[in-house]
């Protein structure tokens, strides 16, 4: 019997260790790794300069509350900031946060121009955005929003049906939320 939530459907099969992209069980049955972590990480399991960096890091700090100033964490948002278009960086620490954070930087910047009613977020009908209450309904799923009560300011649409940008009330939508992960 397990003590975990069945939130899940797990397949009956564990993995002991992972190499690269590679995962192995107790018996040494090697399985390509097409999940890592379902769209979370994507680095690979146990590269030597990664174990080196974590191991170092593990020996001075642990976590430092957002609260505080983070030089690593300046350093590399001035990167990212360089490498990129971005003007200043968000750092979350789950893809529900920072899906959270994106519905409401974009949300809360439409309020900050004077477009406090633009607030709606369309997003691709039966798609995956995360699992707390705003992104599940955002997906525009039955089977992934039932029993929750209910969540506004999210609109869905077909993939295939891009006339929906060309509607009057497009008005509304502070964003399109498009990540695709369809289930």
């Amino acid at each position: 019997m397990s003590y975990l939530a069945k939130n899940y459907n797990r397949k009956k099969i564990s993995f002991v260790r992972g190499k690269g992209s590679y995962l192995y069980t107790a018996s040494g049955i090697k399985y390509l790794d097409f999940v890592q972590g379902i769209a979370v990480n994507c680095l690979g399991h146990a590269h030597p300069r990664l174990v080196e960096t974590i191991n170092k890091q593990s020996k001075k700090l642990w976590h430092v509350s957002n609260a505080f100033q983070i030089p690593e964490g300046e350093k590399l948002a001035k990167k990212l900031c360089q490498k990129t278009f971005a003007d200043y960086v968000i750092f979350q620490n789950s893809g529900a946060e920072a899906t959270e954070a994106a519905i409401k930087v974009a949300r809360r910047y439409f309020y900050s121009i004077g477009k406090p009613n633009k607030t709606r977020i369309l997003c691709v009908k039966n798609s995956f955005h995360g699992r707390t209450l705003a992104t599940i309904f955002a997906s525009g799923s039955k089977k992934m929003t039932e029993g929750f009560g209910h969540v506004g300011g999210f609109r869905s649409f077909h993939f295939w049906r891009s006339q929906i940008f060309r509607k009057k009330d497009n008005q509304k939508y502070s964003c399109n939320y498009d990540r695709t992960y369809n289930g």
